[in-house]
């Protein structure tokens, strides 16, 4: 690789983490005021949680449908930066609106329509980006960079209590108004960096034993992903709160991304070195020892079992875009991103699901559900474990 495709892939990288950070920060103001709006437009309060169930499917299903369409672009055209910047002023008028609908009298009809509409097209700031950023990098590169650009995504869920805290109480148009003036300002950053990127070489080919299949790491993924959102958005402040009162809340919810956030950059290179797959298993396991020191009475144990929760999933995430990236290369790169993308927004539906059942209310499930992310781990670390060796050891399990 020359001095100037190192350098172009990692300065897409660092603008992937802005467009991310903003991208999430925008969900975070949405999901503050969405009861808020709701409300406004005539919804009870109660429906919130089967919106924003609805808004995961839309954008698992529609990362997927991104992906497909970013690589049949670069296929026909080498280029989507007037697309998806297109798409993201649909995205960001769709959103900037939102907050003003209550006002002009808009029914509930038109509010969910425009929600839709913001999270369908939202989704062209997710798979296609990367595919873009994997398409200009060697293979074994992109868990590394994809790190890079997830340091966005870990600093943004880090700041969000806090922006819960702030935001309380205030008006929505403007920090809405803020969000996607911000995003479309990084977005636009697209078409300069493709009018300067080099033209993408054919990156080395990956040995086809560490190349597995959509059908081995998509389970694996949605498992470690599920095992994520119970830890973090269901099982986190509850264990909190048995040590200290709900005002530490905020100062504490963070210290999952922080541990993420540190780890990613080194996670990269240990993926160049070991293998995706490998880094994979190690973060679940990480993960998992970090859930069951959570177990432990104290707030040391508690504070300390999520650092190492965080370790674990900022080591599984870029491994995660690692596979997916040997899976689609050379040239469905975006799509099986798309696939990742599904399988995370898939795990967010499952969480947002186990809660409108109300079963982490259960006396008698509270137990369970505080050792299940360890377990789950545990499995999708097993999985892909299983089929590695089982491969490299030829007992016939063939990967591709």
């Amino acid at each position: 690789m020359t001095a100037r495709l190192d350098h172009y892939p990692m300065a897409l990288a660092r603008y992937l983490g802005m467009v991310q950070f903003f991208l999430l920060l925008s969900w975070t103001v949405y999901a503050i005021y969405l009861p808020e709006l709701l409300e406004a437009v005539g919804v009870d309060r109660h429906w919130t949680g089967w919106v924003l169930l609805a808004d995961q499917v839309l954008f698992a299903c529609f990362d997927v449908a991104a992906g497909f369409m970013a690589d049949r672009a670069f296929r026909l055209y080498a280029k989507i930066g007037y697309t998806v910047v297109t798409i993201t002023f649909l995205s960001c008028l769709a959103f900037v609106a939102l907050p003003l609908l209550p006002r002009v009298g808009a029914g509930p009809e038109i509010f969910l329509a425009i929600t839709a509409l913001w999270a369908i097209s939202s989704s062209a700031l997710r798979s296609p980006l990367f595919g873009l950023l994997a398409r200009h990098a060697a293979t074994p590169e992109v868990p590394q960079l994809a790190a890079l650009s997830l340091v966005g995504m870990g600093l943004a869920a880090a700041a969000s209590p806090y922006l819960g805290t702030v935001l309380k109480g205030e008006d929505p148009r403007l920090p809405f108004l803020i969000a996607s003036l911000a995003l479309m300002a990084t977005a636009v950053g697209v078409i300069r960096a493709e009018r300067h990127a080099p033209a993408p070489s054919a990156p080395p080919a990956t040995p086809k034993s560490w190349r597995l299949p959509s059908w081995v790491w998509l389970p694996g993924i949605l498992l470690a992903a599920l095992a994520f959102q119970i830890a973090v958005f269901i099982n986190a402040g509850p264990r909190y709160l048995r040590e200290v009162d709900p005002v530490w809340l905020p100062w504490l919810m963070p210290v999952f991304w922080s541990a993420f956030s540190l780890v990613v950059f080194g996670a990269g290179r240990l993926a160049k070195r070991w293998g995706s797959s490998r880094l994979f298993v190690a973060g679940c396991l990480t993960a998992a020892a970090g859930v069951g020191l959570t177990g432990l009475p104290g707030i040391a144990a508690a504070i300390g079992g999520y650092v190492l929760a965080g370790f674990g999933w900022g080591a599984i995430l870029p491994s995660a875009f690692g596979m997916a990236a040997e899976s689609g290369s050379p040239g469905r790169l975006s799509t099986y991103t798309g696939l990742l993308f599904a399988a995370l927004a898939s795990a967010a539906f499952l969480r947002i699901g186990v809660k409108l059942s109300g079963l982490p209310a259960e006396p008698g499930l509270a137990q369970t559900l505080s050792m299940a992310p360890s377990v789950i781990w545990l499995v999708a670390g097993f999985w892909i474990l299983l089929i590695v060796y089982s491969n490299l050891l030829g007992l016939g399990w063939r990967v591709n």
